[in-house]
Protein backbone atom coordinates (compact mmCIF):
# COMPACT_ATOMS: atom_id res chain seq x y z
CA UNK A 1 0.00 0.00 0.00
CA UNK A 2 2.69 2.76 0.96
CA UNK A 3 4.43 1.74 -2.60
CA UNK A 4 1.12 2.21 -4.42
CA UNK A 5 0.82 5.46 -2.32
CA UNK A 6 4.57 6.52 -2.87
CA UNK A 7 4.39 5.87 -6.96
CA UNK A 8 0.96 7.86 -6.93
CA UNK A 9 2.90 11.19 -5.03
CA UNK A 10 5.56 10.60 -7.28
CA UNK A 11 3.45 10.89 -10.52
CA UNK A 12 1.73 14.10 -9.48
CA UNK A 13 4.70 15.81 -8.46
CA UNK A 14 6.24 15.07 -12.25
CA UNK A 15 3.30 16.38 -13.94
CA UNK A 16 2.99 19.06 -11.47
CA UNK A 17 4.21 22.57 -13.96
CA UNK A 18 5.36 25.74 -12.13
CA UNK A 19 3.44 28.86 -14.16
CA UNK A 20 5.31 32.14 -14.90
CA UNK A 21 3.70 34.97 -12.33
CA UNK A 22 1.18 36.73 -14.08
CA UNK A 23 1.65 40.43 -14.60
CA UNK A 24 -0.04 42.95 -13.57
CA UNK A 25 -0.69 46.20 -15.01
CA UNK A 26 -2.98 49.44 -13.80
CA UNK A 27 -4.39 52.34 -15.43
CA UNK A 28 -2.05 55.53 -14.48
CA UNK A 29 -2.46 58.12 -17.45
CA UNK A 30 0.02 61.00 -17.01
CA UNK A 31 -1.74 64.25 -17.17
CA UNK A 32 -0.10 67.52 -15.94
CA UNK A 33 -3.17 69.31 -14.96
CA UNK A 34 -1.72 71.24 -11.47
CA UNK A 35 -0.35 74.08 -13.24
CA UNK A 36 -2.83 74.87 -15.25
CA UNK A 37 -6.30 77.34 -14.06
CA UNK A 38 -9.49 76.37 -15.32
CA UNK A 39 -12.26 79.31 -16.14
CA UNK A 40 -15.13 76.87 -15.35
CA UNK A 41 -18.89 77.37 -14.97
CA UNK A 42 -19.57 74.64 -12.47
CA UNK A 43 -17.33 76.07 -9.74
CA UNK A 44 -20.32 76.73 -7.42
CA UNK A 45 -21.33 73.15 -8.05
CA UNK A 46 -20.73 70.02 -6.53
CA UNK A 47 -19.97 66.66 -8.95
CA UNK A 48 -20.64 62.70 -7.85
CA UNK A 49 -18.72 59.89 -10.02
CA UNK A 50 -20.37 57.27 -10.68
CA UNK A 51 -18.97 53.90 -11.59
CA UNK A 52 -18.15 53.32 -14.80
CA UNK A 53 -20.26 50.77 -16.72
CA UNK A 54 -20.64 48.79 -19.99
CA UNK A 55 -19.60 45.13 -20.91
CA UNK A 56 -18.93 42.70 -18.05
CA UNK A 57 -15.32 42.39 -19.63
CA UNK A 58 -14.82 45.75 -16.64
CA UNK A 59 -15.75 43.15 -13.59
CA UNK A 60 -12.79 41.36 -14.09
CA UNK A 61 -9.14 41.63 -14.17
CA UNK A 62 -8.89 39.78 -17.00
CA UNK A 63 -7.28 41.35 -19.95
CA UNK A 64 -9.36 40.79 -22.84
CA UNK A 65 -8.04 41.55 -26.38
CA UNK A 66 -9.32 41.30 -30.01
CA UNK A 67 -7.88 38.97 -33.10
CA UNK A 68 -8.78 39.56 -36.27
CA UNK A 69 -12.72 40.53 -36.49
CA UNK A 70 -14.54 37.81 -34.22
CA UNK A 71 -12.31 36.08 -31.97
CA UNK A 72 -11.89 37.40 -28.29
CA UNK A 73 -9.42 36.35 -25.85
CA UNK A 74 -7.22 37.10 -22.46
CA UNK A 75 -4.33 37.15 -21.89
CA UNK A 76 -2.93 34.56 -20.09
CA UNK A 77 0.08 35.90 -18.05
CA UNK A 78 -1.28 39.57 -18.11
CA UNK A 79 -3.76 40.89 -16.02
CA UNK A 80 -5.09 43.92 -14.32
CA UNK A 81 -4.03 44.89 -10.80
CA UNK A 82 -8.04 45.50 -9.81
CA UNK A 83 -11.35 45.46 -12.56
CA UNK A 84 -11.23 47.44 -14.85
CA UNK A 85 -14.34 49.34 -13.84
CA UNK A 86 -12.46 50.59 -10.65
CA UNK A 87 -9.14 51.33 -11.98
CA UNK A 88 -11.24 53.83 -14.55
CA UNK A 89 -13.42 55.06 -12.02
CA UNK A 90 -10.66 55.90 -9.74
CA UNK A 91 -8.80 57.41 -12.34
CA UNK A 92 -12.13 59.58 -13.76
CA UNK A 93 -12.34 60.69 -10.05
CA UNK A 94 -8.59 61.72 -8.93
CA UNK A 95 -8.56 63.91 -12.45
CA UNK A 96 -11.44 66.07 -12.13
CA UNK A 97 -10.57 66.68 -8.73
CA UNK A 98 -7.04 67.57 -10.15
CA UNK A 99 -8.86 69.88 -12.75
CA UNK A 100 -10.42 71.81 -9.91
CA UNK A 101 -13.57 72.54 -12.21
CA UNK A 102 -16.32 71.74 -9.26
CA UNK A 103 -16.56 73.07 -5.78
CA UNK A 104 -15.78 69.19 -5.04
CA UNK A 105 -16.05 66.20 -6.62
CA UNK A 106 -17.15 63.12 -4.85
CA UNK A 107 -16.79 59.30 -5.46
CA UNK A 108 -20.67 57.58 -5.81
CA UNK A 109 -19.82 55.92 -2.48
CA UNK A 110 -19.77 59.19 -0.72
CA UNK A 111 -23.35 59.88 1.44
CA UNK A 112 -22.87 63.42 0.50
CA UNK A 113 -25.22 65.14 -1.74
CA UNK A 114 -24.21 66.85 -5.07
CA UNK A 115 -25.73 69.32 -7.82
CA UNK A 116 -24.74 67.00 -11.11
CA UNK A 117 -23.60 63.27 -10.97
CA UNK A 118 -21.64 62.15 -14.03
CA UNK A 119 -22.35 59.00 -15.56
CA UNK A 120 -19.72 57.14 -17.95
CA UNK A 121 -20.28 54.16 -20.38
CA UNK A 122 -17.25 52.29 -21.63
CA UNK A 123 -17.82 51.03 -24.72
CA UNK A 124 -14.81 49.71 -25.62
CA UNK A 125 -11.37 49.39 -24.12
CA UNK A 126 -9.26 47.09 -25.59
CA UNK A 127 -6.42 45.99 -27.62
CA UNK A 128 -7.30 44.76 -31.21
CA UNK A 129 -4.72 42.47 -33.12
CA UNK A 130 -4.12 41.69 -36.91
CA UNK A 131 -5.02 38.32 -37.84
CA UNK A 132 -1.05 37.31 -37.98
CA UNK A 133 -0.61 39.02 -34.86
CA UNK A 134 2.03 40.88 -36.02
CA UNK A 135 0.22 44.07 -35.24
CA UNK A 136 -2.04 45.78 -32.85
CA UNK A 137 -3.92 49.19 -31.71
CA UNK A 138 -5.78 50.33 -28.85
CA UNK A 139 -9.35 51.69 -29.09
CA UNK A 140 -11.23 53.93 -25.93
CA UNK A 141 -14.70 54.47 -26.37
CA UNK A 142 -16.27 56.14 -23.83
CA UNK A 143 -19.56 58.22 -23.18
CA UNK A 144 -19.85 60.13 -20.81
CA UNK A 145 -23.44 62.40 -19.03
CA UNK A 146 -23.91 64.54 -17.14
CA UNK A 147 -26.94 64.63 -14.79
CA UNK A 148 -28.95 67.56 -12.91
CA UNK A 149 -29.70 65.48 -9.85
CA UNK A 150 -32.50 67.97 -8.73
CA UNK A 151 -34.49 67.71 -11.96
CA UNK A 152 -32.92 64.26 -12.71
CA UNK A 153 -32.28 65.30 -16.41
CA UNK A 154 -29.25 64.66 -18.57
CA UNK A 155 -27.68 68.01 -18.64
CA UNK A 156 -25.16 67.11 -21.37
CA UNK A 157 -23.86 64.09 -23.14
CA UNK A 158 -20.86 63.58 -25.13
CA UNK A 159 -19.10 60.33 -26.81
CA UNK A 160 -14.87 60.20 -26.18
CA UNK A 161 -13.21 58.02 -28.73
CA UNK A 162 -9.61 57.64 -29.41
CA UNK A 163 -7.76 54.68 -31.48
CA UNK A 164 -3.79 54.32 -30.92
CA UNK A 165 -0.92 52.25 -33.05
CA UNK A 166 0.72 50.12 -30.35
CA UNK A 167 4.42 50.30 -30.29
CA UNK A 168 4.99 46.39 -30.42
CA UNK A 169 1.98 43.86 -30.39
CA UNK A 170 2.27 42.24 -27.01
CA UNK A 171 0.44 42.83 -23.67
CA UNK A 172 2.67 45.96 -22.39
CA UNK A 173 2.34 47.75 -25.21
CA UNK A 174 -0.84 47.75 -25.47
CA UNK A 175 -1.47 48.74 -21.64
CA UNK A 176 0.95 52.29 -22.50
CA UNK A 177 -0.88 52.51 -25.43
CA UNK A 178 -4.38 52.34 -23.74
CA UNK A 179 -2.97 54.56 -21.33
CA UNK A 180 -2.32 57.19 -23.48
CA UNK A 181 -5.77 57.02 -24.96
CA UNK A 182 -7.12 57.37 -22.18
CA UNK A 183 -5.20 60.14 -21.03
CA UNK A 184 -6.30 61.91 -24.31
CA UNK A 185 -10.19 60.73 -23.89
CA UNK A 186 -9.92 62.24 -20.02
CA UNK A 187 -8.39 65.94 -21.43
CA UNK A 188 -11.43 65.95 -23.87
CA UNK A 189 -13.84 65.47 -21.32
CA UNK A 190 -12.04 67.99 -19.20
CA UNK A 191 -12.68 70.39 -21.93
CA UNK A 192 -16.06 69.38 -22.08
CA UNK A 193 -17.32 69.16 -18.59
CA UNK A 194 -15.96 72.87 -18.32
CA UNK A 195 -18.82 74.98 -20.17
CA UNK A 196 -21.09 71.96 -19.13
CA UNK A 197 -23.21 73.40 -16.10
CA UNK A 198 -26.06 75.41 -16.26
Amino acid sequence: MKIIILIGALFLSACTTTLPPVQEYRIAPKLELQNKKVESSCKNYSLKVSQVFGNSFLKSTDMNYVVGEYKELSFTQSAWSDTLAKLLTSQILSTLRKADIYNSVESYRSRSSANYVLESSVNDFMQYFSKDEKKSYVVVDITMSLIDVKNSTVVATKRFYKKLDTKKANAQSGVEALNSAFEAVLMQSIIWLQGSCK
